[in-house]
C-alpha cells in the first residue's frame, strides 16, 4: 500500500508540543505511513520521541463514496487502553488522545504485518495461536461487564465502516442472498456479548520477528457485540490467502485451526459462539472483499470468482464447521 501525503504537518507538530510530547516543532521529522483507507497515519521522530499519530478521515479513500464519523478516533484510543489493561503487551501504548489526534507507541523497525507474511506464503501457526488466545482474553474478560457495555455501546462507526459497506452493500448486489445476509445482520445486531475489535485481520497484526506477542492495532470500530465477527474475519482472510496462494492451502488451514482452537481454549465456555453465525459471517466477509466497497486488491479476476463462489456456498449450503471450508476449495 502506498503511503499518503503527510497531512497538516504544522498543526500536528504544534499539537505534540502543546501536549508536552515534544519540546519544539522544528526538531520533529514527520513521515507518512500506509494507514489504509480510513485514516491519516504518520510517524513522528524527534529528541526522545518516536511515535505514530492517527487522525480519522470523514471520507474514506475508496472509489465509491464512503463517509464515517471522525469521532471514532476516540473509540480507538479508549479501546487500545482497555485492551492493554486486559492483556499487557498485545497492543501499542496510548501516549495521548485529544483534539482528534491519537498518539501511540511505534513498533520496532523490524516488525511487519502478518498480512505481508501470509501473502508471501510464510504461515507461522504460532502467530495464529497467539492471536486466538489474545482474542479469547479480550472476549472473556469483557463479557457481561456493564462498564464496558456502557463505554462501547455505540455502534455508529461499526455500522458505517463494516455493516453498511460490507453486509448491506453485498445484499443489495446479490438480491438472492439478501435474506441470509439480513439474518446475519439481525443476529449480530441483537448480540451484545463482549468487546469486538471489528477488524481482526492480518493487516492489523504487527509481528515481532523474535516470536514475542504480536500487536493488534486499529480498534476504531470497537464495540460490544457479536463474538463471531472477529474470528470470522481472521479465518476469512486466511481463506482469501488460500484462494490467492493455493499451494499454501494446508498451512493456511492449519493456522485457522490453531487460531480457533486457541480462542475456544481461552474462552473456556465463558462466551457462547454460534457456529452457524460464524460461518455466515465468514461468507459475508468473503463476498464483501470482492463485491463490497473495499475489495481485496491482490485478487485476480479468477480469484475473485473463486472467492465469490465460496462465499455463496458458505451462505447457501454451509458446512458443519468453518474449517471445512478448505475442503470446498480442494
Amino acid at each position: 500500500m502506498t503511503a499518503a501525503a503527510v497531512p497538516s504537518t504544522d498543526a500536528l507538530t504544534a499539537h505534540l508540543v502543546h501536549r508536552g510530547l515534544a519540546a519544539a516543532a522544528g526538531d520533529l521529522e514527520v513521515t507518512a505511513l500506509a494507514g489504509g483507507v480510513s485514516n491519516d497515519v504518520v510517524a513522528v521522530r524527534g529528541p526522545g520521541l518516536d511515535v505514530v499519530v492517527k487522525q480519522a478521515l470523514g471520507r474514506l479513500r475508496v472509489a465509491e463514496e464512503w463517509l464515517a464519523d471522525p469521532a471514532r478516533i476516540d473509540t480507538e484510543g479508549r479501546a487500545l487502553r482497555l485492551a492493554g489493561q486486559l492483556l499487557p503487551g498485545a497492543v501499542p501504548e496510548v501516549l495521548d488522545l485529544s483534539d482528534g489526534y491519537l498518539v501511540i507507541e511505534r513498533a520496532p523497525e523490524d516488525w511487519r504485518t502478518w498480512k505481508e507474511d501470509l501473502l508471501d506464503g510464510a504461515v507461522d501457526v504460532g502467530v495464529a495461536e497467539q492471536l486466538g488466545r489474545a482474542l479469547g482474553v479480550w472476549q472473556r474478560r469483557t463479557a457481561g461487564r456493564a462498564d464496558v457495555a456502557a463505554d462501547f455501546g455505540d455502534v455508529t462507526a461499526f455500522t458505517q465502516l463494516r455493516v453498511d459497506p460490507f453486509h448491506r452493500t453485498v445484499a443489495q448486489r446479490h438480491p438472492d442472498l439478501a435474506a441470509v445476509i439480513g439474518r446475519t445482520v439481525d443476529v449480530m445486531a441483537a448480540d451484545r456479548s463482549c468487546l469486538v475489535h471489528g477488524d481482526y485481520t492480518p493487516k492489523n497484526v504487527l509481528v515481532d520477528p523474535s516470536g514475542g506477542q504480536p500487536w493488534v492495532i486499529d480498534w476504531e470500530v470497537a464495540h460490544v457485540g457479536d463474538p463471531t465477527f472477529d474470528p470470522a474475519w481472521t479465518v476469512g482472510h486466511l481463506l482469501l490467502k488460500t484462494v490467492h496462494r493455493p499451494g499454501s492451502a494446508a498451512a493456511y488451514a492449519a493456522a485457522a485451526g490453531a487460531f480457533l482452537d486457541a480462542l475456544r481454549a481461552e474462552l473456556a465456555g465463558a462466551v457462547s459462539t454460534d457456529p452457524d453465525q460464524l460461518v455466515r459471517q465468514t461468507g459475508c466477509l468473503l463476498l464483501a472483499r470482492v463485491d463490497g466497497k473495499s475489495p481485496a486488491d491482490y485478487l485476480t479476476d479468477d480469484e475473485r470468482r473463486a472467492t465469490r463462489d465460496l462465499a455463496r456456498r458458505l451462505l447457501t449450503d454451509p458446512p458443519a464447521a468453518l474449517t471445512d471450508a478448505w475442503e470446498l476449495l480442494a
